[in-house]
């Protein structure tokens, strides 16, 4: 995609507070794609924190995504650790949210001022709401929020399915605080970008229509493509990072819940999860169910995808839109999931996906799925035909570009 004759080149700093490469994460593939596009059309500065040695390998491969990349040393602090407890604990005091103090940086804040006073951009774009704490004192420049979800909705999600009662009582002040910073923050930006219809209506609520953009979730349909490998029986997979907590929480509900009554009518049935940072609480718990295995972070996706005989996505917590239904369906893969699953996306029950809530009813839809091979094939290829003809990220891309050029505009 080439920048329009006789439309501006637009000098725009993108901020990334986490390491794009390697895309391993639906936010990272999100951002990572779109910034390969706009990179022919715009002159991108990216800006991120970066972990040596552990991300030297990757350094090179940010060409493909900026004229220039600036950065920022520094150690992620490891979830479950005592040093992740400590900032929790402080957070407690805070008015902010605990993941926008986590993802906040004196030395990424100093990177971000000292760059916009020595050069000149038309446009300042924070990738996700939580690091966009480090924008608070940049002035002057047009900015544009870039919401891979609704920040708001998952604290919300994760106080109404908690038990314990700290727990419960610990998500919703996660919740209030999150739900009036995404507000505040949304009408400061410029402008923000929304990744399906349907986040973009919630945020007009907030920030005011004619400042908040929606572009569609794409997927790489040459990369995810069908591929030719024997699928075993009764088998379903799952991806994601596991270091997510609704993804955690999909995995745990299903052991617990689904997995009993799939097995009353298919006693082989198996399922594999693949994603990175599988916490040891999730594998402790998942001792007790041998038909599950947990991969833990893998090279390549597609092969446990195209083996496997079903796709799920059990989430009951969330926000904005996930990449991986998308992933599978290009895969010409049947899809199980929660209406929180494939929230957003544009996709209807019966047609492209089966869609069931409760542990009963998801349970149900799997046992039908793996019984009846013609409607499952039947399924899966209205889905993969579906969205290997609509959601390419170059269409994406060309409503992003649009988003920037109307916010630059604004200045």
């Amino acid at each position: 995609m080439m920048a329009s004759a006789g439309k501006k080149n637009l000098k725009i700093l993108f901020f990334s507070q986490r390491f794009p490469y390697p895309m391993d994460t639906g936010g990272k593939i999100r951002t990572g794609k779109l910034l390969e596009q706009l990179k022919d059309v715009f002159d991108i500065t990216l800006v991120s924190n970066m972990e040596s040695p552990k991300d030297d390998e990757y350094l090179e491969q940010v060409k493909k995504l900026c004229v220039e990349f600036h950065p920022v040393p520094w150690k992620e602090t490891k979830k479950y650790t005592f040093r992740f407890y400590l900032k929790l604990l402080r957070s407690v005091f805070s008015r902010y949210p605990f993941t926008v103090i986590n993802d906040y940086s004196r030395d990424l804040e100093a990177a971000l001022l000292h760059l916009t006073s020595s050069e000149h951009f038309d446009l300042l774009i924070c990738d996700f709401l939580q690091p966009s704490l480090n924008f608070r004192r940049l002035t002057g420049t047009p900015t544009l929020l870039f919401e891979h979800n609704i920040e708001s909705v998952i604290p919300r999600r994760h106080f109404e399915t908690s038990r314990n009662p700290l727990a419960k009582l610990f998500w919703w002040l996660q919740w209030r605080r999150m739900e009036r910073y995404e507000r505040d923050t949304c009408r400061k930006f410029t402008g923000t970008v929304t990744v399906s219809e349907t986040d973009k209506t919630y945020l007009e609520e907030l920030a005011g229509k004619g400042k908040v953009f929606a572009i569609p979730t794409g997927v790489d349909t040459s990369f995810f493509a069908p591929r030719e490998e024997p699928v075993k029986k009764n088998s379903l997979v799952f991806t994601g990072s596991m270091d997510w907590l609704p993804n955690e929480d999909a995995i745990k509900f299903f052991a617990r819940e689904i997995l009993g009554e799939i097995k009353r009518v298919i006693p082989t049935v198996q399922l594999t999860v693949v994603g990175r940072n599988p916490s040891q609480s999730l594998i402790k718990d998942l001792e007790a169910y041998p038909e599950i295995t947990v991969t833990g972070r893998v090279e390549d996706v597609r092969p446990f995808i195209s083996s496997h005989a079903l796709y799920i996505i059990p989430l009951r917590i969330g926000g904005g839109t996930r990449i991986k239904a998308y992933e599978a369906m290009a895969m010409g893969k049947a899809v199980v999931s929660t209406a929180v699953g494939v929230e957003g996306l544009p996709l209807k029950d019966g047609e492209h996906v089966v869609l069931a809530e409760g542990a009963e009813s998801f349970a149900q839809a799997i046992v039908k799925l793996l019984h009846q091979d013609e409607f499952r094939e039947a399924l899966a290829l209205r889905g993969m035909d579906f969205v290997r003809r609509n959601f390419s990220w170059g269409t994406a891309s060309e409503l992003f570009v649009d988003a920037c050029r109307k916010v630059a505009a604004r200045a």
